[in-house]
């Protein structure tokens, strides 16, 4: 996440502006309540009454909020997409991702409503606005944000595993020839000042015992000006902020070369409102049967052969063993159908953000855990 620069920050849409509101307008009436039972407290109310009014607020914030239903009663999801706007998005330093966002959405949907699901996509600028549309209620899922202390703890947020490994990496020109991130000892890097990646790379090359050089700008416009015409020999940024940088560049992008290491944890993960677990628990095992199907090497080709492959795994996740369905609330065949509209995680990576996508991310740390990456399904029993 980026730190900001200042303060000050540009106007914000009318729709998002719509959605921050809410929050703040419930907050207001919680004040206003709360004055009031101090007040009835003072003038002699019985016991039983304060204790009435206690229980109110204090049960009033955790009621249900009833996602799931909402869903299948209108049958569409809403989905909100963080379009990581680079003049507003001052607390994130991703790069958009609207392809795979879509993709995640289009997966809890056809989970919940099965093969000809619906889904409503509204996009908001950065991660603060996309949050405030969650926690109102304007959206039902916000298929990637970021996962850490600041974004779930207090925040009535519920998340998946991380879907998707980002973090600070670096961008250098084909021909440099530099291919390891040590070897950018004494090299001056182009750095946003003052933010997130700034302070995850001293951190990095003090504890490399490499020399730092830093080339710190204000503006991402004149640091890749710098950047393309020679000024440093790396850019430095979350690696899904460079592959969109890089492909900016149009047709000078192929001269650039994003390095596959990357020296930050930024993870980004599923988030839904944590006082409906029940559909928070379909999010997540939504994303656990994308990777599982990858690691049983399941594709929309080839799912519908799979009546006779004697692997368990394969049986439960496919509804042969009619375990996968009751446990959630949805039928036996609701990850077939998931598979077969999207596919597994590696072909939605590989066509939204990898080599067969315009962005051409290297997949590091998004692999398999069986191909040295960190993504691990749990298991389907």
């Amino acid at each position: 996440m980026r730190s900001p620069v200042s303060t000050c920050r540009p106007a914000i849409p009318a729709q998002a502006r719509i959605a921050l509101s809410l929050p703040a307008n419930k907050s207001r009436h919680l004040d206003r309540s709360r004055t009031q039972h101090h007040r009835e407290r003072r003038s002699g109310e019985t016991p039983a009454f304060r204790l009435c009014v206690c229980l109110f607020f204090l049960l009033t914030p955790s009621a249900p909020a009833q996602t799931l239903t909402h869903i299948r009663q209108s049958q569409t999801l809403r989905c909100g997409i963080n379009l990581e706007t680079p003049e507003y998005s001052t607390s994130d330093d991703h790069g958009a991702r609207e392809a795979f966002d879509t993709a995640i959405c289009k997966a809890v949907a056809v989970a919940i409503l099965g093969p000809n699901a619906r889904v409503t996509f509204i996009s908001y600028p950065d991660d603060v606005t996309s949050m405030a549309a969650l926690t109102s209620g304007a959206v039902d899922l916000l298929p990637t944000l970021t996962l850490d202390l600041t974004h779930a703890a207090g925040t009535g947020i519920a998340f998946s595993p991380p879907l998707l490994y980002d973090g600070v990496g670096f961008l250098t020109p084909t021909a440099s020839k530099i291919s390891r991130a040590a070897e950018l000892d004494n090299k001056k890097i182009c750095v946003l000042a003052e933010t997130e990646p700034e302070v995850a790379l001293r951190a990095w090359f003090s504890q490399q015992h490499l020399k730092f050089l830093p080339f710190p700008f204000q503006e991402e416009g004149e640091m890749e000006a710098a950047f393309v015409t020679g000024n440093c020999t790396a850019l430095a940024g979350d690696l899904t902020r460079l592959a969109t940088t890089r492909l900016a560049f149009g047709p000078l992008a192929s001269r650039y070369t994003l390095l596959p290491e990357q020296i930050s944890k930024d993870p980004l993960a599923a988030a839904s409102l944590a006082n409906d677990p029940a559909f928070a628990d379909i999010v997540r095992w939504t994303v656990e049967v994308l990777l599982q199907a990858e690691e049983s090497s399941l594709t929309p080709q080839n799912i519908a052969a799979t009546h006779t492959n004697p692997d368990p795994t394969i049986a439960r996740l496919t509804g042969q063993t009619h375990e996968i369905g009751a446990r959630l609330s949805l039928d036996n065949a609701w990850a077939t159908n998931v598979l077969t509209a999207v596919g597994n995680y590696g072909e939605i990576f590989a066509r939204t953000l990898g080599d067969q996508s315009p962005l051409k991310l290297p997949r590091a740390l998004n692999r398999l855990y069986t191909q040295g990456g960190l993504m691990y399904p749990l298991p389907l029993k």
